[in-house]
């Protein structure tokens, strides 16, 4: 077996990534053995509290959102605030006092037409941001 990421996931980011609208996952950090071609599976918090499905991480950007210049339009259309569905004030109250925040780029996204227990993973409580798992 390959090794592969679940992802803790709020229901309305995970709708986004399933219309294929969402195409940037913000996150503070990224796995050391992340890979090109990984899959990562899509945890859906509660109410939900299942996978739902996956995608292939293909590469990730690093932003720091202060940067941002919020005064000029072409901000909002950036891929970073497009992509990744999040309004600059937003990326820049998610990263606080870090120095920068990472976006995982999705690829290849699947919807799987029966959810999937924790359990059929082999673990009992799901991570609060990411953790490994036996694909």
């Amino acid at each position: 077996m390959s090794k592969a990421i679940l992802l803790s996931i709020h229901p309305k980011w995970a709708k986004k990534i399933y219309s294929g609208e969402k195409k940037i996952e913000w996150r503070k950090d990224l796995p050391k053995s992340i890979e090109k071609g990984m899959k990562v599976y899509i945890y859906e918090t509660a109410p939900v509290r299942r996978v739902t499905g996956r995608f292939t991480y293909i590469d990730f950007v690093n932003v720091d959102a202060k940067n941002l210049d919020l005064s000029y339009e072409y901000t909002y259309d950036s891929i970073y605030v497009k992509g990744g569905c999040v309004e600059p004030k937003d990326l820049l109250k998610y990263q606080g006092r870090a120095a920068s925040i990472l976006g995982w780029k999705i690829y290849s996204f699947e919807k799987f037409s029966e959810p999937k227990t924790l359990d059929e993973f082999g673990i009992a409580r799901a991570p609060q941001s990411w953790r490994y798992v036996e694909d």
